[in-house]
């Protein structure tokens, strides 16, 4: 039961340090593109959210051992990853304007995010490794933030709906759902084929991860009768074994009383 606990943890935790690391990726971009304080300073949160999460997974599920010294030095980067670095510098002390300290931190940032990132989710990409959704995913992040960036170059200046990165980003995001609200429409060729990539990308992840669980309930399915089958043979096996030493014994006493008989026999027929 701990350890399916341990799963459905770490499971949400790499769905949310995914998510953290696109955002991550899409904030670095912006901020040589340009984007607004506010954006950085929405993603604090998210980042002291991540790092609470982490620290709770290092402290309640890998630091179980005597020797605390060498599992804080082999896994540094929790430790690292643990601290809300953007929240400390961009919600409390508001370090917006220093581009060598964001690039920094953003570095270091994503390193230790995707350390964390491989060993919380060891046991969680056993199925996607088996559907390829893990390539399928990095695929899609990597549409999502190079699309978003060619987008706002394409399309800034000329369309007045895409007036920051934030739009471009907005505008990925509801092509890849397929949503299509139709606040953000582009003018120029390369911003529609843009689009149209979008979408397509969109459309084959949900498909793929829509495979994907469906292959994982099957194959759990398929465990669980395997399991019961085996369960079910046991007892079987233990059955069969208990009635061969049961019709043994019975041989036994068969034998024995034969035995008897057969000497009652031959005292009888010495007394004739």
């Amino acid at each position: 039961m701990e350890r399916n606990y341990k799963i459905i943890f770490e499971a949400v935790l790499s769905i949310l340090i995914l998510i953290g690391l696109v955002i991550l990726g899409l904030e670095t971009i912006g901020f040589l593109v340009g984007i607004k304080n506010s954006t950085l300073y929405s993603y604090g949160f998210l980042d002291l959210l991540l790092g609470v999460l982490i620290l709770i997974d290092f402290f309640l599920f890998k630091l179980r051992r005597e020797n605390y010294g060498e599992i804080i030095f082999k896994n540094w980067f929790y430790i690292v990853a643990g601290i809300p670095i953007f929240f400390i510098c961009f919600n409390i002390f508001q370090l917006y304007g220093d581009s060598l300290i964001i690039g920094l931190i953003g570095i270091i940032r994503i390193y230790a995010l995707i350390k964390v990132l491989l060993l919380t989710s060891r046991e969680v990409r056993r199925y996607p490794q088996k559907t390829k959704l893990d390539y399928a995913t990095v695929i899609l992040f990597l549409v999502l933030i190079i699309g978003s960036t060619l987008f706002l170059i394409v399309e800034k200046g000329v369309n007045p709906e895409v007036p920051n990165f934030e739009s471009a980003i907005w505008y990925a995001l509801v092509s890849m759902t397929t949503t299509g609200y139709g606040d953000i429409v582009p003018v120029t060729l390369l911003g529609q084929v843009i689009g149209v990539i979008f979408i397509f990308t969109g459309m084959a992840y949900v498909s793929l991860t829509t495979a994907t669980l469906a292959y994982s309930f099957i194959d759990l399915f398929r465990q669980e009768s395997q399991k019961a089958q085996e369960k079910s043979n046991n007892r079987f096996q233990k059955t069969s074994e208990k009635l061969n030493d049961s019709l043994k014994t019975h041989d036994e006493k068969i034998d024995k009383v034969l035995k008897r008989m057969e000497e009652i026999e031959k005292k009888m027929e010495g007394k004739k």
